[in-house]
């Protein structure tokens, strides 16, 4: 294993469609996917566009390693804009790749089902079988915990009855709670290593009095990721031409505020932008963010965050940034 790291780098920051353009250059027109770096280990959330990017790195970094590339892919859900960049994420055509998969089941219908019908001919020219990769393909339940113990590259699936005793500072464990505030099942996840926990917390809605069972999930951790697709007025259906967005399962940025608030996290990142806002428009949401939890940033594609360094000026952490090869 590498030295010590606890990382995390937004590839692709979007809702659901990919945004080009000269008005999102800031901020990133990828949907989502994150990539979490655990002392030598890469763990990644989601395979919305920005995964593509991702993809073509770590094979950068595999032919410059001399190691095969592994990491351990964990969907939240498997709507389109968070699966659309899979069938071109070329770290699973590397013959040498080792990926293991975890998310969802889908309507009674297996992971490895569901993600196969992301590419199916005539729609797409290639299959899950024509993928070169080693794939270990799995199902998470919301009872499931994955660690990764001292020296392991690879997770190991756990009941959470089995995993009472506390892990080690220097394992990687991932924790899950089931949402049910958005259409579907979706997954969120929590990532401890090395005495710091990162959150993530894409296509979920505030409820009256804050989501008390995110916010507990979500407890003192150093990074809370927060879904907030819609302004205030947009959500309440107060901008001319939109209409009110209550139920479609996003959230406002005070909505994020309040979790963050309730469960005394260090940092906040909103995330998971409506497509049609522009970097401006984002850097309003963050404003309203900050109202009630100062410490709260955007995500932005090329932003890293290290969760072991002391705690950075949210404010410097928005400059400008590119994800460089490395």
């Amino acid at each position: 294993m590498n030295e010590q790291e606890f990382t995390v780098t937004f590839w692709g920051v979007r809702g659901s469609y990919p945004a080009p353009g000269p008005d999102t250059t800031h901020i990133g027109g990828n949907t989502t996917s994150v990539e979490v770096r655990a002392s030598g280990r890469t763990l990644i959330l989601d395979a919305g566009t920005g995964i593509i990017g991702l993809g073509r790195q770590l094979n950068q970094r595999a032919a410059t390693s001399g190691q095969a590339p592994q990491a351990t892919l964990l969907f939240t859900h498997m709507h389109h804009d968070h699966t659309q960049g899979f069938p071109f994420f070329s770290t699973a055509y590397h013959p040498a790749a080792r990926l293991h998969i975890f998310g969802p089941a889908a309507f009674d219908r297996s992971l490895a089902e569901v993600l196969g019908q992301t590419m199916v001919p005539p729609n797409f020219p290639l299959t899950l079988k024509d993928m070169n990769a080693s794939m270990d393909i799995h199902e998470l339940g919301q009872t499931d915990v994955l660690r990764f113990e001292a020296g392991e590259s690879a997770p190991r699936a756990l009941h959470f009855s089995d995993a009472l005793q506390p892990a080690s500072p220097e394992s990687v464990q991932v924790r899950l709670m089931r949402s049910y505030a958005h259409p579907g099942t979706v997954l969120l996840y929590r990532i401890e290593h090395l005495g710091k926990a990162f959150v993530f917390a894409s296509d979920t809605e505030g409820y009256v009095h804050t989501d008390r069972r995110l916010a507990t999930f979500a407890l003192k951790a150093d990074l809370l990721v927060h879904d907030a697709q819609y302004s205030e007025a947009h959500y309440l259906g107060l901008v001319r031409g939109l209409p009110a967005t209550q139920g479609y399962g996003h959230s406002t940025p005070r909505m994020a505020a309040e979790v963050a608030l309730a469960a005394e996290a260090k940092l906040l990142a909103l995330t998971h932008y409506d497509p049609t806002y522009t970097d401006e428009q984002v850097d309003e949401l963050v404003t309203c963010a900050r109202r009630d939890f100062p410490n709260s940033i955007a995500a932005r594609e090329g932003l890293t965050l290290d969760l072991l360094q002391p705690e950075a000026d949210p404010v410097l952490l928005q400059q400008p940034a590119t994800i460089a090869a490395e």
